[in-house]
């Protein structure tokens, strides 16, 4: 083979090996591409979950801390005397 030809398939050889790395590295970039798609709606639905669940929290919250405050309210009444009017309040005497 003449010297020509040698790089002629020299040539050939790395223009070959740079497209089969180009179509290689093209195909992994699509993955990657697909997955970070993937990976943002699962990102979103998840934010939604928790901008749910963190209103879910904040109304038992408010709730607790209603519900804290009833409690607490009808302690000191009870303290100070006051009784429901229906109510009938039997004291222990031991």
């Amino acid at each position: 083979m003449s010297k020509n030809g040698k790089n002629k398939r020299k040539n050939f050889i790395i223009f070959a090996a740079a497209a089969v790395f180009t179509v290689v590295i093209a195909i992994w970039a699509g993955f990657l591409v697909h997955k970070n798609i993937a990976l943002d709606r699962e990102l979103g639905e998840k934010q939604n979950e928790l901008t749910a669940l963190q209103e879910e929290n904040a109304a038992l919250n408010a709730l607790v801390d209603e519900e804290n405050e009833t409690a607490l309210m009808e302690e000191y009444a009870r303290k100070s005397g006051y009784v429901y009017p229906d109510e009938r309040v039997y004291i222990n005497g031991n």
